[in-house]
């Protein structure tokens, strides 16, 4: 089995994600009909699954990644052992919701937990974003 990606073979995960990413920002958008807040994430969605689909942006759809996943750690974190904070607590707990929903929200922090090991280096999804280091 030939396991050099070219840009006419999209790998299977790639056409996955994509698909998942989009379903997650339509269902995004629809909440956005009630808070419009679930705009943000389903706009950052949408960024993520042309990233995932055309094979471009690696570094910012890594990043964005990572950022969902840290901020959404962190934000579960002190909600649920940040008592010795104080009333900085909110605050925290705040700006790690703010960047959560920024970066896709809890579907992308769902998605992306499975994403991240195919991003690194010699795996498939690497290949599709980097073929030159196919």
């Amino acid at each position: 089995m030939n396991n050099v990606v070219t840009p006419g073979s999209r790998p299977t995960f790639a056409k996955i994600g994509a698909w998942l990413l989009v379903l997650s920002a339509i269902f995004m958008a629809l909440l956005g009909w009630s808070a419009s807040a679930y705009y943000v994430p389903a706009t950052c969605l949408l960024l993520q699954a042309a990233l995932l689909w055309r094979g471009r942006g690696f570094g910012l759809f890594k990043w964005i990644v990572l950022i969902n996943q840290v901020s959404g750690i962190v934000l579960i974190l002190v909600l649920w052992l940040g008592d010795g904070l104080g009333t900085t607590k909110l605050d925290v707990a705040g700006v790690a919701l703010l960047l959560n929903l920024l970066c896709g929200g809890p579907l992308m922090a769902l998605l992306g937990g499975a994403m991240l090991p195919a991003l690194r280096k010699g795996k498939r999804l690497f290949q599709w974003f980097n073929p030159q280091f196919a």
